[in-house]
């Protein structure tokens, strides 16, 4: 987590893809000269000795854009084998082709002679971690598995997958208020600013792939001190139900199973569990689970709420050990966030409803209770694989998590007419 009192213009968190990449399909009707057959060998020099600057920086996504249609034009990847690690101190062929790869994406921006191309040093171990950092890899200045899957993605489909992230930022809704929260889901972060300027930054938990978080926006309501857990009926079903064939399992849960909907929840046995009226019936006689409040309540002591079309709220989490994960993928679809008591702090802050006390003094209580908000901070969540960071111009790029770019990119080069220009889809 980051805390920052940094100047930011208007920041969209955007996102990036992965390992697959993105395809246009080429036909009779070829949209692009980039679906034209380019020979195995690339020759990266002209472009390299031609830069001004380094190629992770950009001042729009536009010069992204040109920059990597430049770079695909110029040649394909050569696929670079094996699953074997590569670290500083060793030496093996790949070295150099891994150097050179760097440079010609910007991340090696060296220029000194070496005695031995075949040997990892300091220099490239440096590049690698930067590599890895734009790109929401693990940062260990180590080739492996995954640097290297990112390694081989052509840049062909990087600018295909610039392209689509370009789109998304013209048709995100933006911010109508100085202060909002923005959730990139690929890129698992969550940033917070007020009077346009970044204040803190922390790690987030989103939605599982056949759970996905949605992008929506919506304006922060209320908090949720100590909150219960109304188990929804897709989690009870698919998640909890099926424990009951193994009781232990259930009871280390902290679940109980109630009836009816009321203030109170009524706690009856699970041996009195009539499956006709499991989440449907008359609400009064429905059977479901419930947490309540507690150190094990998957909801932790914040629940930060918002209307949306969805069911989807932010909240803490007993789990603290999953924010370590590089792909933080575990949620039902709602927003755990790392740090929920500073978000509320700087939220009761700004908004100066409550004392800064009082925060202290309800979660002190293990009462569940809710405290409205005057509703001046917005809420969105966005789904950008690619961007361009508004305050370095370092590009970024992300794992396309819910595997959504290569429909939108066939949506976006759908809606271009047929042309003999090279560059239909960068207009």
């Amino acid at each position: 987590m980051k805390i920052a009192y940094l100047p930011a213009s208007f920041v969209l968190l955007f996102w990036a893809t992965t390992g697959h990449g993105i395809d246009v399909f080429c036909g009779s009707n070829e949209r692009t000269a980039l679906c034209e057959t380019q020979s195995q060998t690339a020759d990266w020099s002209g472009i390299i000795d031609n830069q001004t600057h380094s190629s992770v920086q950009f001042h729009t996504m536009d010069a992204a854009i040109q920059h990597y249609r430049r770079l695909a034009q110029n040649g394909r990847w050569e696929t670079l084998t094996g699953r074997f690690l590569l670290r500083e101190g060793k030496r093996h062929a790949q070295v150099e082709q891994i150097r050179e790869r760097l440079r010609a994406l910007g991340d090696y921006s060296y220029d000194h002679p070496l005695s031995n191309k075949q040997y990892f040093d300091s220099r490239l171990s440096s590049a690698v971690g930067a590599f890895q950092r734009r790109h929401g890899l693990k940062v260990d200045g180590i080739v492996g598995p995954n640097t290297r899957k990112a390694l081989n993605i052509s840049p062909r489909k990087r600018w295909q997958q610039l392209l689509v992230n370009r789109q998304r930022e013209q048709v995100d809704q933006v911010a109508q208020q100085r202060d909002y929260i923005e959730i990139n889901i690929p890129d698992y972060q969550l940033r917070y600013y007020r009077d346009d300027q970044l204040i803190v930054e922390m790690r987030v938990i989103v939605g599982r792939k056949e759970r996905p978080t949605p992008v929506m926006n919506s304006t922060l309501k209320a908090l949720e001190f100590n909150p219960d857990w109304n188990v929804p009926r897709r989690i009870a079903f698919e998640d909890i139900l099926p424990t009951l064939q193994e009781r232990e399992k259930f009871d280390r849960l902290g679940v109980k199973l109630v009836k009816g909907w009321h203030h109170q929840p009524n706690v009856v046995a699970v041996e009195e569990l009539d499956m006709s009226h499991f989440y449907r019936g008359a609400l009064s006689e429905q059977y479901r689970f419930w947490q309540p409040p507690g150190n094990t309540n998957p909801l932790g002591q914040l629940k930060f709420i918002f209307p949306n079309d969805f069911s989807i709220y932010m909240h803490g989490t007993p789990g603290k050990h999953l924010f370590d994960e590089p792909r933080r993928t575990f949620s039902s679809g709602c927003i755990r966030i790392e740090d929920p008591r500073l978000l509320a702090q700087l939220i009761l802050e700004k908004s100066e409803a409550q004392p800064l006390s009082y925060l202290d003094t309800q979660l002190e209580t293990e009462a569940a209770s809710i405290s409205d908000l005057p509703g001046d901070v917005e809420i969105f969540t966005r789904y950008r694989t690619a961007w361009v960071d508004r305050d370095s111009g370092v590009l970024q790029f992300r794992t396309d998590i819910y595997r959504r770019d290569p429909n939108e990119l066939a949506q976006l080069s759908a809606a271009q007419p047929s042309t003999d220009e090279d560059d239909t889809l960068t207009n």
